[in-house]
């Protein structure tokens, strides 16, 4: 089921839309898997000339991994916004950073908490949990350590937590930071749970996706969006259509041109086929 538009008349101009922004978890991805109907549908669009920007919180090498499945290599938003990857080229369009200060202060404040927290770096993504030993089995380019390393060679573009007790730790720790210096955001997990993320307040996935249309020789008003989170807020209000799923926060619903099913009820490929068989009169 697709929630109206809010438009006038009810009616969307096809014509015009050529890109799909798609977030991850909680929209495309059903767990940490991508829904048959959801890989069906995307496919279908790419194949009517659509191209495909991942958009995530997720470092972008597995935005890559999901590109394979795809068949696209298309531009990547990465890591809430703070990088915007060519995997042709192998290049970094945008590439924020937190300071070397804000990720070694954030290594003391979950030392020795119950959670599990993350530091995407240039090449790889560094794991802690209770559990972390350098000789814990995780597949490239994740790596688990006991404690993370010193920022100053490579600071971080961003850093992540789970688990209520480091949650709720770092939240108090960086409650005073300056909104214009960092960027704390909730989302949800591929399991549900709420994972806190921590960038730079440059990152955003709006932004990118205006540099992306750019670098596209698209403009934004071309883009339909799909998200789920507070994360893609700035991608709706950049895109020119965007779409939020149907388990979405009310904030996040309310944000969105049209809101269509779950991601685990298929809700990607719910809007999509509605859009390609031109039913938006008579389902909107």
């Amino acid at each position: 089921m697709i929630e109206p538009p809010k438009t006038v008349d009810g009616s969307v101009d096809k014509m015009k839309h050529k890109i799909l922004a798609i977030d991850l978890d909680g929209t495309l991805l059903d767990g940490r898997s991508i829904p048959l109907a959801h890989q069906q549908a995307v496919r279908l669009a790419m194949s009517k000339g659509f191209r495909v920007i991942i958009a995530t919180a997720r470092w972008r090498h597995m935005a890559e991994d999901i590109q394979q499945t795809l068949g696209c290599r298309d531009l990547i938003i990465a890591c809430n916004g703070a990088q915007l990857y060519d995997p042709i080229t192998g290049q970094d369009l945008v590439d924020h950073r937190l300071s070397v200060d804000l990720g070694n202060r954030f290594t003391r404040v979950v030392s020795g908490i119950p959670g599990f927290a993350s530091a995407t770096i240039d090449n790889e993504t560094l794991i802690q949990t209770e559990s972390s030993s350098v000789n814990s089995s995780w597949p490239p380019p994740l790596r688990a350590v006991r404690e993370f390393p010193d920022f100053q060679e490579e600071a971080p573009r961003i850093l992540t937590v789970q688990g209520e007790q480091m949650v709720e730790a770092v939240k108090t720790a960086f409650a005073s930071e300056p909104p214009e210096q960092l960027l704390m955001l909730d989302s949800k997990g591929p399991t549900g749970e709420t994972v806190l993320t921590l960038t730079t307040s440059a990152a955003s996935k709006g932004n990118c996706l205006r540099i992306a249309c750019s670098a596209l020789n698209q403009s934004p008003d071309a883009v339909i969006a799909f998200g789920d989170s507070e994360g893609d807020l700035d991608l709706f209000e950049t895109a020119g259509l965007s779409v939020a799923m149907g388990q979405a926060l009310p904030s996040v619903r309310n944000a969105a041109d049209c809101v269509t099913d779950a991601n685990y009820e298929n809700g990607i490929a719910t809007f999509l086929d509605a859009y390609f068989e031109g039913k938006f009169n008579d389902a909107f």
